[in-house]
């Protein structure tokens, strides 16, 4: 995960500013992935306190080694975190931090207070933070995390600055998934995993051991290659799946991979993601026309957003489908 996490525009953006003493007393940092999201919170701290190359060969190596290693226990006095694991963050919390914000650090001349999820905190809770955050006590920095930023208030942005942390690319993510699960899984499951989870890290890993992988995969060709009268069954079939974001997702990627094999040259060929399923992305570039394939990657956009707002996920996915394979409307004139 760390090497993810230090290939990010948001982290080497918040070690410049601490290099050059610019960094900020209030931080959001946007990150679509609530699964990590409590553990690269605890990266970005590291770099506050300017402990996060403990490999360095500085004098002050074990000190930093040290407070690295006591950030990873969620035991350094000085950096704390809140809420408690699996909880959401409450007024009680939120008087908690302002009592601890009025004490002064105790090993150095910084106190940071990770707080996430954030978008998950009510409206009371975060009204409750709002002067600490405006006009914080020396030496306090605010580490706020946030998988979503539609919760949080406009009060709360407007004193805080935003880093945020983009999906990953699939290349990426399966290899972060090689490197955490070794050999356990095989390359074509982490890669259909990858595939599915939208360029998030902790949605792979929640997909991968979940087990429902292989269910995604058939429901996403099914859905592709079920011709208009079969349509129906076929999502009737998938129904109102739990996983509606990760079946768009493969969704996405099916089509993207079909329009690369339907062009028939070589580069683009190679450049097909879903290697281990070849013979059926061959079948979807058969049934669909060049125009329809095209035209995919547009109605899945629109599908995703109409699930983000509580779609009716069979009626949306039928409709998504079925404009694909209608392709792009000619507009009149």
């Amino acid at each position: 995960m760390i090497e993810l996490i230090k290939n990010t525009q948001a982290y080497r953006l918040l070690q410049r500013e601490c290099a050059g003493g610019t960094n900020s007393h209030a931080y959001l940092l946007l990150f679509d992935d609530g699964r990590n999201l409590r553990y690269t919170l605890k990266e970005f701290a590291k770099v506050l306190f300017g402990c996060e190359d403990a490999d360095d060969w500085s004098e002050d190596v074990n000190a930093k080694k040290r407070i690295s290693k006591l950030i990873d226990e969620d035991s350094f006095s000085d950096c704390l975190i809140y809420p408690a694991e699996g909880k959401k963050l409450a007024v009680e919390d939120a008087e908690k931090i302002r009592e601890e914000s009025l004490l002064s650090p105790i090993e150095g001349d910084k106190k940071i207070f990770i707080i996430g999820d954030f978008a998950e905190a009510n409206v009371q809770t975060q009204n409750k933070l709002l002067k600490l955050l405006e006009e914080p006590p020396k030496g306090i920095v605010f580490l706020l995390g946030a998988t979503t930023v539609f919760p949080v208030l406009p009060t709360v942005l407007s004193r805080t600055k935003k880093m945020e942390i983009l999906p990953f690319d699939i290349g990426e993510v399966t290899n972060a998934l090689g490197r955490i699960y070794q050999d356990k899984y095989d390359a074509a499951t982490l890669e259909i995993c990858a595939a599915a989870s939208g360029g998030v890290l902790g949605e792979a890993q929640n997909i991968l051991e979940g087990g429902y992988y292989k269910t995604l995969i058939e429901n996403a060709f099914t859905l592709c290659l079920a011709d208009s009268s079969r349509l129906p069954a076929a999502v009737r079939a998938v129904g109102e799946t739990k996983h509606k974001n990760e079946l768009l997702s493969l969704l996405r990627l099916i089509f993207r991979d079909a329009l690369l094999v339907k062009t028939d040259k070589a580069p683009c060929k190679k450049a097909v993601l879903l290697r281990s399923e070849k013979s059926r992305i061959e079948q979807v570039a058969k049934a669909y026309t060049l125009s329809a394939l095209l035209h995919a990657q547009e109605e899945i956009a629109k599908a995703e957003l109409q699930v983000q707002f509580n779609a009716v996920f069979p009626q949306c996915i039928q409709l998504c489908i079925a404009n694909i394979r209608r392709g792009p409307v000619k507009m009149d004139g």
